[in-house]
């Protein structure tokens, strides 16, 4: 006696049901509530009002011939990757936490193969109201701190 072809089922499985389920629970209680965990977010980084002047800083090491190149933050091994997060609040470190910063980062980019003398840190600030054409104004670079020798010097206000 021949048996039917088994006939395809109209349910996913189970085990989909309840990961559907437990997902868009997750989604919902992170969207309505204050839960950041990614990517459950509640996308602060897109609704959030960005005023027309930003600030930020910008990290770049000096060689032998004073030349300067940008912090290779992508090269660096991976435990210095939050140096651009450590960069931007360091006007509010402690006087030995900036040289240790500092030395840390000389230290990585060494680690490289560069020569490497001294690590100076720029104050970037870009009015995005001024225009030229369709294209914001260039931004304003201005030294803020140079380290080297395992001492951090401030060089403006």
């Amino acid at each position: 006696m021949e048996q039917a072809p088994a006939v395809p089922r109209n349910h996913p499985p189970a085990w989909a049901r309840a990961f559907v389920a437990v997902f868009l629970t997750a989604f919902v209680a992170c969207g309505l509530g204050a839960g950041e965990l990614w990517p459950l977010t509640r996308w602060h980084l897109f609704s959030a009002v960005r005023q027309p002047i930003q600030v930020g800083w910008r990290a770049v090491t000096v060689d032998a011939a004073g030349r300067e190149t940008p912090l290779p933050v992508g090269q660096l091994p991976l435990a210095y990757r939050g140096a651009p997060l450590l960069v931007g609040r360091f006007d509010k470190l402690t006087p030995a936490e900036q040289a240790s910063l500092c030395d840390s980062l000389i230290a990585g980019v060494r680690s490289l193969g560069r020569n490497v003398l001294a690590l100076r840190i720029y104050r970037v600030t870009k009015d995005e109201s001024i225009r030229v054409g369709a294209r914001a104004a260039p931004e304003t670079v201005a030294l803020r701190y140079t380290c080297a020798h395992g001492t951090v010097q401030a060089a403006g206000p």
